[in-house]
């Protein structure tokens, strides 16, 4: 797993996706990532969107973003319990496709607000 911190006013920079992963600040990450403005985390995540667990989402509990997407492949795959268990934590989560997650992830960070994203592949293992 790979952690990289960077200072406050740094962000990361989501800049495309494919079927399998994104490419951040220039660098292409195959599989999940967990991110937000001073946080990477590469490899994320498991396989599949329906497999995700309060665990994978640790290490935004200590300072939770102020929205947190959620982005479960190539289609939106909501867990109901693990909802309830994120938002109970206290993270503002919001479940979608990874695309439209990308997205948004984007648009908030243009904003200066703090948000995360939790990216899967659109294109999952099985």
């Amino acid at each position: 797993m790979k952690l990289h911190r960077q200072s406050p006013g740094a962000q990361h920079s989501l800049q495309s996706y494919d079927a399998t992963g994104f490419v951040i600040d220039g660098l292409r990450y195959t599989g999940g990532v967990l991110l937000s403005r001073t946080l990477l985390l590469h490899p994320w995540g498991p396989a599949a969107g329906g497999s995700l667990g309060m665990a994978d989402f640790a290490a935004l509990l200590a300072t939770p973003p102020e929205v947190l997407l959620v982005g479960t492949g190539a289609r939106q795959q909501l867990d109901i319990a693990l909802l309830g268990a994120l938002r109970q934590a206290g993270l503002a989560a919001e479940i979608m496709d990874s695309a439209a997650a990308c997205r948004t992830y984007g648009i908030l960070l243009a904003e200066d607000r703090e948000v995360a994203a939790a990216l899967l592949p659109l294109a999952q293992q099985v």
